[in-house]
């Protein structure tokens, strides 16, 4: 090609949707919006992804309190002292939210908490063994918005090795 010559550039035809296509693709789209304007006014936290989180989408009181699910276990290296312990996979295998949501269970039938005591002798061999292991609720107290220092402890469940 020379200097100045121009070339054509061929043009594709847009593609045209039937009839079909456009009415399915529609009534998908009035369905999702539905569910997601049914999801925001009436729905809660089962009904996500067509719904808003309940934790992201309100608001702690000004003043109140805000709480905190934790474990504490006594050791055979301090068999008398209760020793606040974290709460995680690499320590006992399941997060906090798994132990938050069985929370009913627990109190039901505290010997559950001797699976998290295996989980944590196997994970982490080398450790002291836990003679006993409870579920603890902090409530830290709050006061326009400021902690005041107080925190309020209070024992969900609790389990004793044999």
């Amino acid at each position: 090609m020379s200097v100045g010559e121009r070339t054509e550039v061929a043009t594709a035809e847009p593609v045209r949707l039937s009839g079909v296509a456009k009415a399915w693709r529609t009534a998908v789209t009035v369905a999702l919006i539905g569910l997601f304007c049914a999801g925001s006014l009436i729905g809660n936290d089962h009904w996500w992804p067509f719904s808003p989180w309940r934790m992201f989408s309100t608001s702690q009181a000004a003043t109140g309190s805000v709480w905190s699910t934790g474990i504490e276990v006594r050791t055979a290296d301090a068999p008398a002292v209760w020793i606040p312990a974290p709460l995680s996979p690499a320590n006992v295998g399941v997060n906090r939210a798994e132990i938050e949501g069985r929370i009913p269970q627990i109190k039901a039938d505290p010997a559950r908490l001797g699976t998290l005591a295996e989980s944590h002798s196997r994970l982490r061999p080398n450790s002291a063994a836990w003679l006993g292991l409870r579920v603890v609720v902090h409530k830290i107290v709050v006061v326009d918005r400021k902690p005041t220092g107080e925190v309020q402890t209070e024992v969900l469940a609790e389990w004793s090795a044999s």
